[in-house]
């Protein structure tokens, strides 16, 4: 049996669409063609939200976050509409953390950067995520950003003078790039002391422009050197790791994606978003097709627009769990692995065990964590746990 009322709930609202799609990204992205397919899909999201309304039910929201896409092509009357519809349709819990993701100057056309984000701020946004991947004109390009550093810091000023709780994804491995490269973004990201950075490599993923024209990387040992100096350099300037690609100052983290990476259940409102309800008896999920056109034309037609899978506790959950925990510096409570999961921790020892025994984690009296060894080849501690039909 799941543990259901112990297991916190998220909201994620999809915004699909992008100005331009950069050629690494692998998300549910769009390009924009018609300023009225705005209005049209907030209509499909409020018929979801409230047709769902029953997965809600009794439970309140921990967290919700805006992404996409470029959720800040969005107008901010539309978006207002959806958070008056999201304040009907479920209870919060006290200080839930609420974030918006954005990318520079991709702004609905009738706002100023600063009308917006107060606009943001009023609805009750806390946490801005701010898309920039690099302050180096020639990373930017040879990524396909539209945005020149100078924009990017521009941005940056008016988001910070609005919002405390800001995040700046940044990329390294980019084609070109160097340590010098990656010293110089770090530089600029204390400038803004912003109190989380998401870093991440590039990777080549199959359905991207890089993958059927892939570009030229540093080598593996260079990129291995620039993570070493990310890693040294924020946590010397008060970022602490705490997750495979997440570093934050103290009390900051995203309490979003650490109820993901905790497995914690979350409704995905919008196309392609996927959600995960945990009932005593049965883990559901559920997905959204993906088209932004397909699904909008399918919820007003009242036409099934998701597929629903329910699992019973078992190798799979057990996968997905540690496909998310293992992620975490901290580790798992074996405790918060039994209530979430439905299993019980002696009857898998067996995976954990091996694990041990090639140094990719430390299991103590009630707690596993992962090792420097495992959390820098994640791939191999993960695969330990596949199930044999995986899917």
């Amino acid at each position: 049996m799941f543990r259901a009322e112990d297991i916190p709930l998220s909201l994620y609202i999809h915004l699909p669409w992008c100005d331009k799609k950069c050629p690494y990204c692998d998300f549910n992205s769009h390009l924009l063609r018609d300023q009225n397919q705005f209005e049209e899909y907030t209509g499909a999201l409020i018929s979801q939200l409230r047709g769902w309304s029953e997965l809600f039910k009794n439970r309140k929201i921990k967290t919700v976050y805006f992404g996409g896409g470029t959720p800040n092509l969005f107008p901010i009357d539309l978006v207002e509409t959806l958070f008056k519809e999201i304040h009907l349709a479920m209870d919060f819990e006290e200080d839930s953390e609420i974030s918006f993701e954005v990318n520079p100057l991709n702004m609905h056309r009738n706002s100023s950067i600063e009308e917006y984000f107060f606009g943001l701020n009023h609805l009750g946004v806390n946490r801005i995520s701010v898309g920039a991947q690099s302050f180096d004109d020639i990373s930017l390009k040879k990524i396909g950003r539209t945005h020149s550093p100078a924009e990017i810091e521009l941005f940056l000023m008016e988001v910070c003078k609005i919002f405390t709780n800001v995040n700046i994804d940044l990329m390294y491995g980019l084609p070109g790039q160097n340590q010098i490269k990656v010293r110089k973004d770090i530089d600029t990201l204390k400038t803004f002391n912003v109190t989380h950075t998401s870093y991440y490599q590039l990777t080549i993923e199959p359905g991207t422009m890089f993958y059927s024209n892939v570009p030229k990387l540093p080598s593996e040992d260079v990129i291995w050197d620039m993570y070493s100096l990310i890693t040294n350099e924020l946590a010397r300037n008060g970022y602490s790791r705490y997750e495979v690609s997440a570093y934050s100052k103290d009390g900051m983290r995203c309490q979003h994606n650490m109820n993901y990476w905790e497995f914690g259940d979350y409704i995905g409102i919008g196309a392609g978003a996927h959600s995960k309800i945990t009932k005593n008896n049965l883990m559901e999920r559920r997905i959204v097709i993906s088209n932004p056109v397909n699904y909008v034309e399918k919820v007003q037609s009242n036409n099934q627009f998701f597929k629903k899978t329910s699992h019973l506790p078992g190798a799979e959950v057990l996968f997905e769990y540690i496909l998310n925990a293992s992620r975490l510096t901290k580790g798992f409570e074996i405790l918060d692995f039994e209530n979430r999961t439905g299993l019980e921790f002696s009857n898998e020892q067996e995976k954990f065990c091996l694990a041990s025994e090639k140094g990719l984690i430390d299991i103590t009296l009630d707690k596993v964590i992962p090792t420097k060894l495992g959390l820098n080849f994640l791939n191999n501690l993960q695969e330990i746990f596949t199930p044999i039909n995986s899917y």
